[in-house]
């Protein structure tokens, strides 16, 4: 049996000004207002800045993460958001990066997850069978 249990926004946004994408300190800011202005929960962020270039950040969230890299280089960034239970303030934390990011095109793939069984998975050599029970 399947039941949707979160959201999975993928974000690939191109054309985002170089010096933003390398700015750890407005890019932290940013996913503090991203979390908050959403509504998501958040338990805190890890963050690495690369040299020369480059930002990478995962924010835990109660339902589930945030997370951000950058490609300075490239004007180039991808952000993943995943809500459990919660789409419509994961919604509304995507509309929040690319509004603040400015950026000049944007690729947004949605997913629905999670499943929920009530009956029995079996696996062997052929595969995986599902049977109510």
């Amino acid at each position: 049996m399947r039941r949707e249990k979160g959201i999975h926004i993928l974000l690939d946004l191109e054309g985002v000004d170089p010096a933003v994408l390398d700015d750890s300190l407005y890019l932290n800011n940013l996913i503090d207002k991203v979390v908050k202005e959403s509504g998501l929960k958040s338990f805190g962020t890890l963050y690495h800045k690369f040299v020369p270039q480059g930002f990478t950040s995962v924010t835990l969230l109660s339902a589930s993460h945030i997370s951000i890299h950058t490609w300075p280089e490239y004007g180039y960034i991808a952000a993943d958001i995943f809500a459990c239970e919660e789409p419509e303030k994961a919604i509304k934390a995507a509309e929040i990066l690319i509004k603040e990011l400015k950026p000049k095109k944007v690729t947004k793939t949605v997913r629905r997850r999670g499943y929920v069984f009530t009956g029995y998975v079996t696996a062997d050599r052929d595969g995986v069978s599902y049977r109510e029970g």
